[in-house]
């Protein structure tokens, strides 16, 4: 299971990144660990339905074809919503049962007297000069990651409580020896 969890988070997160640089659909993924090191990993893309839905199901029936795991570990549910007068469309995979954090393609996992270090290694996908000034700011995607116990320390101003939030651009992205990191 390990092996085809790394191969399908990282083709799942390519694809869909692949997707969001077209500007038309979002990405986040949620990480949500517990004091063991196992994780619940869940990934959803959402576009506006008059702009990208058409495009997003199709990507939705690409990976659901090209990656088989997802349709024996993974439950997919899509559905749509309405904010500010805008329909938008989900699509969502949740693994059906936890994984170790180290599955997740590279994540470390530390447990210590009471203390718990999760890190993430993120692989450069563009090179610096392919990043033209103007979308150098662009969100590629959002990783949440909810630890067993109060964060304490985290590289992202977006902490709350057990949760913490990085929004990954098109130039953290370019960048090598890039690491997300929370510490409890």
């Amino acid at each position: 299971m390990s092996l085809n969890f790394k191969k399908t988070a990282s083709f799942l997160a390519v694809v869909l990144c692949a997707a969001i640089f077209s500007g038309c659909i979002q990405s986040s993924q949620d990480i949500v660990v517990d004091e063991k090191g196992n994780a619940f990993v869940n990934f959803s893309a959402i576009a506006d339905k008059s702009q990208a839905g058409s495009e997003l199901s199709q990507l939705s029936w690409q990976v659901q074809q090209l990656v088989p795991e997802l349709n024996t570990n993974y439950e997919r549910r899509n559905y749509t919503f309405e904010e500010d007068y805008t329909e938008y469309m989900v699509y969502e995979w949740t693994a059906k049962k936890k994984v170790p954090v180290t599955d997740i393609r590279g994540a470390t996992w530390k447990a210590e007297n009471g203390s718990y270090e999760f890190q993430l290694s993120l692989d450069r996908v563009f090179s610096p000069e392919e990043i033209v000034e103007a979308d150098k700011n662009d969100v590629v995607m959002t990783i949440t990651l909810t630890m067993p116990e109060e964060i304490i320390i985290a590289n992202t101003p977006f902490v709350e409580g057990d949760k913490a939030k990085w929004t990954i651009t098109k130039e953290l992205l370019s960048q090598n020896d890039t690491v997300l990191r929370a510490i409890t």
